[in-house]
């Protein structure tokens, strides 16, 4: 039974003003790609022999087209994709788990799975079932998905459960600030989804939101700082990024990568330098294991057969710092300064011609 979130705050407005194409969402132009629905025409899962097998569901023919070239032009092209979810997979339940955040905000999050079993909500689920024990407390980590796009949203309506603490948002995560007014629902008295004074906060931002944000990489870093700037002191950013490695060889099938997505598929994607990405994050905590690529981030036993486009997106898990509170403040005023008479300089200050400083004899008390 699908639930409705009837205390959900209302989405903000997007700004009138004109945008770039590439930030408008497609919505039902069939001659635009859909991003999440290109995501879902390379999903595979494991069958009842254990063999992989695609798990398509809401891929049009246009999306399918464009993965049958990234494909040709990039072999395993859809294994980036998919590590990168396998990642906000694993850092999303341990989040959960080991770290006890209380709400998960999954920006830009694409369609469901065809099976309810592998989205992210359900993955946190499990990995909160296996953790917890009798002593702990029974409370779930809320999670909520935020996306922009209308046909993506009307898919992700179906899997909303308020009761189970699954919430799903219409918000643009390129827009942070009217992003996170509507989670702290700003323009009402009624309080949001999130409270930001008492509650750490996981912010996933993959799914290629960041890849795929037109501008230049410095305009997609001060995106990401707006929204560490609206996250809670000791809050967590867990990000993926198309990646350009140092390797000359790897970075060579990058920038084909690059080209395939530009010119034969979504018509939009860059690639980010390590030092882009930290840029981008600049100000958090880098945790355990920094900046990798994203199947090597704790991985679920050893990885196995990976494709050199493996090496093509980078995860990144980081924390926003705590305030300062031990070191003390400076003090308000300057202390007096002593009268100049009251000065005396010793042997140490004296320059050649000074006199010898005078010795006052101490007159006996009578």
């Amino acid at each position: 039974m699908t639930h409705t979130n009837t205390a959900q705050p209302a989405p903000a407005r997007r700004r009138a003003t004109t945008v770039p194409t590439w930030w408008q969402p497609c919505g039902v132009d069939r001659e635009r790609i859909n991003l999440a629905y290109l995501y879902d025409a390379f999903r595979e899962a494991k069958d009842s022999d254990g063999w992989l097998a695609p798990t398509v569901k809401f891929a049009h023919d246009n999306e399918l087209d464009a993965a049958l070239l990234l494909g040709t032009r990039v072999p395993d092209a859809g294994f980036v994709f998919r590590s990168e979810q396998a990642f906000l997979d694993r850092a999303a339940t341990y989040l959960a788990t080991r770290q006890r955040v209380s709400s998960i905000v999954v920006a830009g999050a694409g369609l469901p799975h065809i099976d309810g079993d592998d989205d992210l909500h359900s993955t946190v689920r499990r990995g909160e079932a296996i953790s917890r024990n009798r002593a702990q407390s029974s409370a779930r980590t809320t999670v909520i998905y935020v996306e922009r796009d209308p046909l993506t949203l009307a898919q992700l309506r179906t899997i909303a459960d308020p009761d189970d603490g699954v919430h799903v948002v219409d918000a643009d995560p390129w827009d942070p600030d009217a992003m996170w007014n509507t989670l702290y629902n700003t323009a009402s008295e009624n309080p949001g989804l999130i409270c930001s004074d008492f509650e750490r906060v996981a912010l996933l931002l993959g799914g290629g939101v960041m890849s795929f944000y037109g501008g230049s990489r410095a305009a997609a870093a001060q995106v990401v700082q707006t929204h560490l700037a609206r996250l809670p002191a000791g809050s967590f950013v867990a990000m993926t990024h198309l990646f350009r490695p140092e390797h000359p060889g790897l970075a060579a099938q990058a920038q084909q990568f690059e080209y395939a997505l530009q010119f034969l598929g979504l018509g939009a994607g860059c690639l980010a330098t390590e030092a882009e990405i930290r840029a981008m994050i600049d100000g958090t905590t880098v945790l355990p294991t920094g900046i990798v690529p994203a199947f090597t981030w704790y991985p679920e036993g050893p990885p196995t057969g990976t494709p050199a486009c493996g090496h093509f997106t980078a995860a990144v898990l980081a924390q926003k710092p705590f305030p300062h509170d031990d070191i003390p403040e400076p003090p308000r005023t300057p202390p007096p300064r002593p009268p100049d008479f009251l000065a005396v300089r010793g042997p140490l200050s004296r320059t050649a011609g000074d006199p010898a400083p005078a010795v006052l004899a101490r007159t006996p008390a009578t």
